[in-house]
């Protein structure tokens, strides 16, 4: 998919997989997208799948966003509660470009998404926000890197995960400031809610860091849900659920 420079997308484009083969089957997509110098455009991915099929799924995306080009990427994943997923997003930005990127993890038995950012010029910007709902017996890992190479870039990434049930969740979130990449300010959040004793999560913030006129920060909380909040919330007419 190519967008060429300076066009203005007034539709988002949509890239939506849905599995629609038998047990024990396998779909492999790869995309490669490169949008032009000053163009702006909304990408929707969505991957789909039915309940009680075990199937493979597999997906490779390469996005190359050109100098000044702005994008906001959606990217919904709703497979199957059999299914598994392997998959990788790579982003390279130009100077002044800028990606606003949402990750919504609602579905797979075991999923393993992983994000690489690669912020090759100055001004850069990233914004990253994620959420994993994990449930039932699920895997779900999320490994992610942003690499800065040039100066003056931004990057805030923000997850939240809500985990039940007997669920597993894994977030790995490295940021790399290379010696060139000066003034970079790039952040890194990981939140997560337990709610009940057999989930589990663990969270791996890094900071890797050759530049010494930087600002950057990362953390992680796991908590469980008070008591007064579920007081609130059932005071309000909303019932508990086991």
């Amino acid at each position: 998919i190519t967008v060429d420079a300076g066009a203005n997308l007034s539709a988002p484009i949509g890239l939506a997989h849905t599995f629609a083969e038998g047990q024990g089957s396998m779909a492999v997509s790869r995309h490669s997208i490169e949008i032009g110098s000053g163009a702006s455009v909304d990408i929707v991915d969505r991957h789909a799948g039915p309940d009680g099929v075990s199937y493979l799924s597999s997906s490779i995306v390469d996005l190359t966003i050109g100098e000044g080009a702005s994008v906001n990427y959606t990217l919904a994943i709703e497979e199957g509660d059999t299914a598994q997923r392997l998959a990788r997003l790579r982003v390279t930005l130009a100077r002044n470009a800028k990606l606003n990127l949402f990750v919504l993890n609602a579905g797979g038995k075991l999923v393993r998404q992983e994000l690489d950012f690669v912020m090759n010029g100055e001004g850069a910007d990233l914004v990253i926000a994620g959420a994993n709902l994990i449930g039932g017996e699920a895997h779900i890992d999320v490994t992610s890197r942003i690499s800065h190479f040039a100066p003056s870039t931004t990057a805030s990434e923000i997850f939240r995960n809500v985990a039940t049930g007997r669920g597993r969740g894994v977030f790995q979130g490295q940021i790399n400031v290379a010696q060139p990449a000066q003034l970079t300010d790039a952040r890194m959040a990981c939140n997560t809610l337990l709610l009940s004793d057999d989930c589990d999560f663990s969270a791996k913030p890094e900071l890797e860091i050759f530049a010494d006129d930087v600002q950057c920060a990362h953390g992680a909380t796991v908590t469980d849900l008070e008591e007064s909040y579920m007081f609130y919330l059932m005071a309000r007419g909303i019932s508990e659920v086991n």
